[in-house]
């Protein structure tokens, strides 16, 4: 059994056998102890008796493998807990088989220096029934940390039911220690000089004998010290590499040159690596007498290049699927690549996107060949303008007009290390879309604020014409009813176009708030006092805070007011006589504050709460014609939402009388702050 069997390879011999052998043989014998435990036949069982002696067998053949082998075994039942090791785990462990029998592998060899994560994705695998293969840092019993690789295999019977676990490890410790220590060795080779990581080679032409110095025999695979013939180590090069060395090695012996080369070479050990050799001659009076030279096993470093490569050619796959324009230019300005979606994008200048080519010539004769319509008539200018921003890149987004017709949005970010990364975005169709939707939303505003206009005029004639038939009335009793419903309908139908006209006006007038600081109570407080006489009229008091709290917003007080004053007239509208409506303020969450009108009403409906805010949307309540128009509260949301606060409705408890809540609520000013004539809208971006 060779020693240095694989992990992979030393399960694909145990694993089977022990599989079957670990559920069968639990009557027969013991893993634990590796001692036979007798059994007596009935009479007539000749069968199981060799059925028991073919498993014994099995096992004795099994224990030879796992015996032979330096890889440490070890075998644990369903519930992982120790039921056989063998030799090479005793040596690696410091425990005795005896020992061990019982305990759980991890609990006995795994220490705090033993990484969390491996242990939990070990048991989450055997949990699960799963195998598991990794590397893990342990403890023998004299306290030598040292590092396994480690494969775990599940055992189950023929019925397929888990028995066991198999694991088969081996000592990696120096593996990880070398990789450490050559990590190490080449950051101080890195300093030391001008040939990194390097071996010395002799080769006497008198002798013909080679010379290595102990670091060279360590990268051939050869003992320190050690010599050989020149065509010994040529034999180490392959056909190739072995005439281009013979090819080079004459050509200086003539020409008196030195050479340096990467060739691929075979040691000793029949392991592959690459290395880098350079050589000189020395001379002595009668001509060339020595080759001297250095080598390198630059292994590693071609792989790390190779995979550097394969990375290139991910991420040059990966930008070129990428549905949206990519560019790269290095902290010089100077392109590194772009995809072809880029290309198209901008296809009256794609001939001059070749690596190395600057930003600025690229633009600038892109402009020159009418690729920007801003650039139009005004080339030096827009080039400047744009390699302004262009070195400013910082990530915020700007809009570009090409001359085909197309509206693209420049996303450019200036990196650490000051290249520039770009992405162009074709938003042609949104753009298009938004104007469309702009468009139909303004002709909806000038149809509605046109129809209600013309409403005004015979509405205005009905009330006249109403109004008088009210007066014919006073001495004509018959017609008074039709016309008071005359003038109440006409002036239902008034407030219904003039919410209309309001709504228009709102849309229109929200982006231009004039905003400044203000306090919110004292704005509700004048809005009291105006509404005062009216609730004396239908014997309801208007109740404020005493003292009134300060409570500080930026706000366009006018509009901010339009909303009190609708929020009030309604709660006057539907409030029984004799009862208060209290307003009243507080500070929520740190941020906010909230201003609060409650009245004693019939309240609304709690499906309702939402609806109420929708265009001619009513309560249920108030369907009778005494709700209004319906356009009131929506218009209070319109407003309060261009303020970055918000308004809902709640219904007070019934233990407290009933009745409705409505919530203002706003941004405290010293929190967020709004400047004069700004709106929660996003920001308009130049186009260039």
């Amino acid at each position: 059994m060779d020693p240095l069997l694989s992990n992979a390879a030393l399960v694909g011999a145990l694993a089977g056998g022990l599989a079957g052998l670990a559920c069968a043989a639990a009557g027969v014998f013991t893993l634990a102890g590796r001692r036979p435990v007798q059994r007596v036949a009935a009479a007539g069982d000749s069968a199981s008796v060799d059925h028991n002696l073919s498993l014994v067998a099995e096992r004795d053949r099994l224990a030879v493998v796992a015996r032979r082998t330096s890889n440490a075994v070890v075998i644990t039942d369903p519930q992982r807990l120790i039921v056989w090791v063998n030799a090479g785990f005793e040596r690696l462990t410091g425990y005795a088989a005896e020992e061990v029998v019982g305990q759980s592998p991890g609990r006995l060899l795994q220490c705090e220096a033993t990484d969390a994560v491996t242990v939990q994705r070990i048991r989450q695998a055997l949990a699960s029934g799963q195998s598991f293969t990794g590397e893990i840092l342990n403890q023998s019993r004299t306290g030598r940390r040292y590092w396994l690789a480690i494969e775990i295999q599940p055992l189950r019977d023929g019925r397929g039911t888990l028995t066991g676990f198999m694991a088969v490890q081996s000592d990696i410790t120096e593996r990880r220690d070398s990789e450490a220590a050559l990590r190490a060795s080449q950051a101080f080779l890195d300093r030391a000089g001008r040939i990194a990581g390097v071996g010395g080679w002799g080769y006497d032409l008198a002798s013909g004998q080679v010379q290595f110095t102990d670091q060279t025999c360590r990268i051939l695979d050869l003992e320190p010290g050690h010599t050989i013939t020149l065509d010994t180590c040529l034999a180490l090069l392959d056909g190739p590499a072995r005439r281009e060395v013979e090819e080079v090695i004459a050509c200086g012996l003539e020409q008196a040159t030195a050479w340096d080369m990467e060739l691929s070479l075979r040691t000793v050990r029949g392991r592959v690596i690459w290395v880098h050799v350079s050589a000189e001659i020395e001379y002595a009076d009668s001509g060339p007498v020595r080759i001297v030279g250095a080598l390198q096993d630059i292994t590693s470093r071609r792989g790390l290049r190779a995979e550097v490569e394969r990375n290139a050619r991910l991420l040059r796959a990966a930008i070129d699927a990428i549905d949206e324009a990519f560019v790269l230019f290095d902290p010089e300005d100077r392109l590194v690549l772009c995809n072809d979606k880029y290309r198209q994008m901008y296809a009256l200048s794609s001939d001059l996107m070749v690596p190395g080519a600057s930003f600025e010539s690229i633009i600038r004769i892109g402009a020159g060949r009418g690729q920007y319509q801003a650039a139009v008539g005004r080339v030096d200018e827009w080039v400047d303008q744009r390699m302004r921003r262009h070195r400013g890149a910082n990530g915020v987004p700007t809009i570009q007009q090409l001359s085909d017709g197309r509206v693209v949005r420049i996303i450019e970010q200036r990196l650490p290390d000051g290249h520039t990364v770009g992405f162009r975005i074709d938003i042609t169709d949104l753009v298009r879309a938004t104007e469309a939707a702009e468009s139909a939303d303004r002709a909806k505003s000038e149809f509605i604020a046109t129809v209600s206009h013309e409403l005004r005029t015979p509405l205005q004639s009905i009330l006249g014409f109403s109004s008088l038939g009210r007066r014919f009335a006073e001495t004509h009793a018959q017609f008074g009813p039709m016309f008071n419903d005359i003038h109440a309908a006409g002036e239902r139908m008034l407030t219904l176009v003039n919410g209309l006209l309001d709504i228009s006006r709102t849309d229109n007038t929200l982006q231009d708030l004039s905003v400044q600081r203000h306090d919110l109570m004292r704005l509700a407080a004048e809005v009291v006092g105006e509404l005062g006489v009216l609730a004396g009229e239908r014997q309801l008091r208007l109740e404020l805070p005493d003292p009134l709290p300060r409570m500080d917003v930026e706000v366009d007080a006018f509009r901010l007011q339009q909303v009190i004053r609708n929020v009030l007239a309604n709660a006057l509208r539907f409030a029984p006589a004799g009862t208060a409506i209290t307003l009243d303020g507080r500070w929520l969450d740190g941020e906010r504050w909230e201003l609060t009108v409650t009245d004693c009403g019939p309240g609304i409906p709690a499906d309702e709460l939402e609806l109420i805010f929708d265009p001619f949307a009513q309560s249920s309540r108030t369907r009778d014609g005494s709700g209004g128009s319906g356009l009131g509260l929506t218009i209070c949301r319109k407003i309060m939402h261009a303020h970055a606060g918000s308004i809902h409705a709640s219904n007070r408890a019934a233990h407290l009388g009933g009745g409705s809540c409505f919530h203002l609520q706003l941004p405290a000013a010293a929190a967020a702050p709004l400047r004069r004539g700004t709106v929660s809208a996003p920001p308009v971006l130049e186009i260039q």
